[in-house]
């Protein structure tokens, strides 16, 4: 519900409404809670329920740098092992589902397909440390990107640009997938930061 903003930013909540939205006891709630707030999405306020965390656009930045890099970390450790046809089928088939999304104007499933290509890319990365992190930083920027899918502007599928870095992975060469990753993630952030000042949503 937060990643979805059905809970927006700032909203707050007792942890007995909670309990009763829930229909669970007040233990695996509270678990959750602390679950949540380590991983940044809410604040716990002792006596006063639980808030769910703003995004500034401070975090957005600090947040998807994080992300680019590793994603790009992922992708020159992919290369280096010459993935193998069966390694860069799911790439592909997540680039053609773009396509489709895009032809159809489904802006839910055109970034669902596309978070699906970078999540694939980082799992092949075979690092899981990495993969724990960059999941992180995902859900951290995925409410900005529910929030912001209805405000840019999407000029074209982008499947071509990630076909690039398939192409890259495929022949081995790390440094311009790693550079490819980087340039297209970056032009994704600067997209919605300017929809975010467009729309002075300046804290989400």
């Amino acid at each position: 519900m937060i990643l979805n903003n059905a809970l927006r930013p700032g909203s707050q909540m007792l942890e007995q409404e909670l309990v009763q939205m829930f229909g669970m006891s007040r233990t695996p709630v509270r678990e959750a809670l602390i679950r949540l707030q380590n991983d940044h999405l809410v604040q716990i306020v002792p006596r006063h329920g639980v808030r769910v965390c703003n995004v500034s656009m401070a975090d957005l930045e600090e947040v998807f740098q994080v992300q680019t890099s590793l994603e790009a970390t992922a992708a020159l450790a992919v290369a280096a092992r010459k993935p193998v046809t069966r390694d860069l089928k799911p790439l592909e088939r997540a680039c053609l589902e773009m396509e489709r999304a895009f032809a159809k104007d489904d802006r839910e499933a055109w970034a669902a397909a596309c978070e699906s290509f970078y999540s694939h890319l980082v799992t092949l990365s075979d690092n899981p440390r990495l993969m724990q992190i960059v999941g992180e930083c995902g859900d951290q920027v995925r409410r900005v990107r529910e929030l912001t899918l209805r405000l840019i502007t999407i000029p074209d599928s982008q499947a071509g640009a990630l076909r690039d870095i398939v192409e890259a992975l495929r022949s081995g060469d790390g440094k311009t997938a790693q550079s490819l990753c980087r340039r297209h993630r970056t032009a994704n952030l600067e997209t919605q930061i300017a929809a975010l000042k467009r729309y002075r949503i300046l804290d989400v």
